[in-house]
């Protein structure tokens, strides 16, 4: 089972927040991105480690199906 809606035929952008930041302070990103067609989520990174977030991150992209366009800020980028 896909998290994301796959019929508009773009990739999803998936939007992973920084260490001072929420997955919230994606919402205008977010917005934007659902208005012009594209199918986004930001994840709530845990914040515990970067081995622990990236394998937290893998496992909500491997839900995601097809082409994913990976977007991280700052820590989140790591």
């Amino acid at each position: 089972m896909s998290i994301t809606d796959t019929t508009s035929g773009k990739p999803t952008v998936v939007l992973v927040h920084g260490a001072f930041a929420e997955s919230a302070s994606w919402s205008g990103v977010i917005a934007a991105l659902l208005g012009d067609g594209f199918p986004a989520i930001a994840v709530a990174n845990p914040l515990r480690g970067v081995k622990y977030d990236a394998d937290y991150l893998r496992s909500v992209l491997v839900h995601i199906q097809g082409p994913i366009v990976l977007v991280g800020h700052s820590y989140g980028g790591t």
